[in-house]
């Protein structure tokens, strides 16, 4: 399936140090979104360790020089989304490694949504709390799960969606790459169809834009460059309080 992708990141309004990353490799149908954590500006050091370590991983296995899997195969998805969730823990050895060798680098860790487009379906290797949305027909839906205690509240019917957004605890994350040796990744696969939309966000963009303004942008801004620069620009005008970072790729 043909696609076209494009993707912006901004420091926002609030911070003085850029931590999240983005990765686009149109070859592939590949792209990657992670907001680093970690204090020191170490935070963009494990977001860029990521992003580095899981594409040079899938773009080896997407070139044949790669097909052993690290961790569990889940027999549920294809080899492409296996190889996805391998290449994410791989990242995650290496982040937890220098962290552990290196002190000025210990506590850092980051999100990553990581995502490959394939012929008639896509898949995504997750961790944190970044998202990836599909947008079709007129309808947005959030494909992951958001890995952070607020969330867990909200799926246990402990706390509504309204008070999650308010609560204090709405930044504290149950999952991140690079924190513990090993880490829980998710990996999703689901069908896409021509006109459909795959958004990667940090959280910088849903804490400050409703998914209602992120559909409208959608519809309204049509083409993936327009709706990333415009979704980044509405983060900021909304207050900009964290890094901003939207990848959008639209099949055709």
């Amino acid at each position: 399936m043909k696609f076209e992708i494009a993707g912006r990141t901004d420091v926002g309004k609030k911070r003085t140090n850029n931590e999240d990353q983005f990765v686009i490799d149109p070859e592939i149908g590949f792209f990657i979104v992670a907001d680093g954590m970690g204090g020191h500006n170490h935070g963009e050091i494990a977001s860029r360790m990521a992003v580095d370590v899981t594409h040079d991983a899938v773009k080896k296995f997407f070139h044949g020089q790669q097909k052993a899997i690290l961790g569990k195969i889940d027999p549920k998805v294809s080899e492409q989304a296996n190889q996805l969730g391998s290449a994410v823990r791989l990242a995650n050895t290496f982040i937890y490694e220098s962290a552990k060798t290196n002190l000025q680098h210990q506590g850092m860790g980051t999100t990553i949504d990581s995502v490959a487009i394939l012929k008639d379906k896509f898949a995504v290797a997750h961790v944190g709390d970044s998202r990836i949305y599909r947008c079709r027909a007129g309808k947005l839906e959030q494909i992951t799960q958001d890995h952070s205690v607020v969330a867990d509240q909200v799926k246990q019917g402990l706390l509504s969606k309204e008070d999650a957004e308010k609560s204090p605890m709405k930044n504290v994350l149950t999952r991140a790459l690079g924190v513990d040796e090993k880490t829980d990744v998710d990996v999703i696969e689901s069908d896409v169809k021509p006109g459909d939309y795959l958004i990667g966000c940090t959280d910088g963009l849903n804490k400050m834009v409703s998914d209602e303004d992120i559909l409208k942008t959608v519809l309204q801004m049509k083409t993936p460059k327009m709706i990333s620069d415009h979704l980044v620009d509405l983060a900021n005008a909304a207050g900009g309080v964290d890094n901003v970072t939207v990848v959008v790729a639209q099949l055709r």
